[in-house]
Formats: C-alpha cells, structure tokens, sequence
C-alpha cells in the first residue's frame, strides 16, 4: 500500500512507478508538475535576464550598486551600536543613519568597501559636520584600538575593481545584509 501524491489515501499500485490512486489525481499531479516546471523555466528567464543586463551596466553603476549594498550590510553590522563619532544612538528606522567612511571614499577610493575603514554614523555627523573627524577618530580607536587605526590610515595599496568583481562585492553584501536582519529578533 502507498499513499496517493495528491489526497494522500492509501492505494494498491497496478503498476510499478504509479504514484496517484486515480485519474482525477493523476490529473492533478500532472497539473501541479506543468506548474512547476513552468516556475522552474520563469526562474531561468529571470537569471539570464539579469545577466544580460548586469553585462550591460557601466562600470560607474555598478560600483553605486556595489556602494548601496555595502553601506545597507554597515548599518545592519552596527545596529544597535551609538554612532561611531557621537556616540548618540541611533534609530533602528531605516535609512536614519549612514555608513560613514573614516578615510573618505574621495581621498582613498581604494578604502571603499573596507568594512574597518566604514561604520553606522548618525546623519548629522556624516553630512553636517563633514563625517566630524577627530571625534570619529577617537571613536573609532575605541572600538577597533590604535594600531588598526593607524593601519587604515597607512593603507595605500590601490585596488582595481572589475565589473565581474563589483557584481559579486554587490551580491555578497546584499546576502550578508540580509543575513543579519534576519538573525536580529524583531
């Protein structure tokens, strides 16, 4: 005896791969099989799609796409967290905070996506006070100590980034992101 695939009564197979009791359920199964190949086909059109249209996409879009996701992976790595130069705290609203650069991404491009060169910093600090440095500095050797703030502040070795390169920092910082909002209890 098997239980049918569809309303799950048990039956005698006649033959040996039947897996319904009946017509009307093999009409179903083969129903719910059509439905989901056709899901399975929507979901390759979608990859290949955006493929193509990642393969389309400058260079410049794709280092803000980048961007986007590493400062959304910053603010869910710092949540909770005071800002980083106040030490105000933050709202857990989203977007009422930014992902503020201890070495700007105009004066060190190549520091951009270093996850210790960047933390959640309140809007205020960030655009009005200009990223307000020297409290950001002490903050920071707060958090990471001396040595790694002299580190970042050494760093020259340039990094070039490919679009292949930027596709996957976006990906890996989208997911990461996602990661941790999901880990953190509402």
């Amino acid at each position: 005896m098997k239980p049918c695939r569809i309303c799950k009564t048990k039956f005698e197979p006649a033959r040996p791969l039947q897996r319904v009791c009946s017509p009307e359920c093999a009409i179903q199964h083969a129903k719910a099989k059509a439905a989901t190949a056709e899901r399975k086909a929507q979901a390759a059109d979608r990859r290949a799609t955006k493929a193509k249209l990642d393969a389309l996409r400058t260079k410049p879009q794709l280092v803000k796409l980048a961007q986007q996701a590493f400062n959304a992976y910053i603010r869910a790595r710092d949540a909770g967290k005071p800002c980083i130069s106040c030490g105000r705290p933050l709202s857990s609203e989203p977007n009422s905070h930014d992902a503020g650069h201890y070495r700007s991404v105009g004066s060190a491009p190549h520091l951009r996506f270093a996850e210790d060169n960047c933390h959640s910093q309140c809007r205020h600090c960030n655009n009005y006070l200009s990223g307000n440095h020297a409290q950001y500095r002490a903050g920071l050797i707060e958090r990471v100590g001396l040595a790694e703030v002299e580190r970042i502040e050494r760093d020259q070795v340039p990094r070039k980034y490919t679009k292949e390169g930027l596709i996957e920092i976006a990906r890996q910082y989208k997911d990461e992101a996602k990661r941790l909002r999901q880990g953190r209890p509402s």
